[in-house]
Formats: C-alpha cells, sequence, structure tokens
C-alpha cells in the first residue's frame, strides 16, 4: 500500500509500534496528513494510539484498517476517522484518503 501511496505524491513514513508512530508524528510537527492504524495492533493500543495521535495533532485523520468489524464502533469513538475491513483495494484506500483530506478543517 505504501508504495501505491508513493506512487500518487504522498510522502510515506512506516511505523512498527504505536510508540515509533507517535513518535514519527511528534518529529514532524505538523506535517502528518493521515495516520493508518492496522488492526493487528491490539485492540486496546489502536485506541490508546488514536487518543494520542489526536492529543498531539487534532487535525490529524486516522483511518483504521482491520480484519473484522469487532472493535469498529470503539475506535471511532475514540476519534478515528475511517474504519475499513481488509482486504481492500490500495486504489479504494487512496479514494477515502482523498475524501478525508477534502474534508478537513483548515489549520
Amino acid at each position: 500500500m505504501a508504495g501505491t501511496f508513493g506512487l500518487k505524491g504522498f510522502e510515506v513514513y512506516k511505523a512498527y509500534s504505536t510508540e515509533e508512530c507517535l513518535n514519527k508524528v511528534s518529529e514532524l510537527n505538523g506535517k502528518v496528513d493521515i495516520v493508518f492504524v492496522d488492526g493487528k495492533i491490539a485492540a486496546d493500543r489502536s485506541a490508546m494510539l488514536i487518543i494520542k495521535v489526536k492529543r498531539i495533532n487534532s487535525n490529524i485523520k486516522i483511518m483504521v484498517l482491520a480484519e473484522d468489524e469487532t472493535d469498529k464502533t470503539r475506535v471511532l469513538e475514540y476519534g478515528s476517522d475511517e474504519f475499513a475491513i481488509k482486504p481492500i483495494s490500495a486504489e479504494t484506500v487512496v479514494v477515502n484518503v482523498y475524501s478525508l483530506l477534502l474534508t478537513r478543517e483548515p489549520a
């Protein structure tokens, strides 16, 4: 998926843990538009990641990609802007991202 976003002109950073993600979001200070949360992160960690990212910058959009709908309501309540079930095509995710970015509030 990162390759597809790179081809579309997005700058992509990967993080493999909640701590690494939070550090990268803080380090990039205002340059992050969207964070993807993979459903493989334990449900409690994904909820805390969403909350902490929104505390750093409430304008950052968050899209959760999950294996099933088990935690859908919970992650949306914690502040996720989009929720999708895998498998999902990279092109569909790109369309969703464009839609999310068009609806963001001005900085």
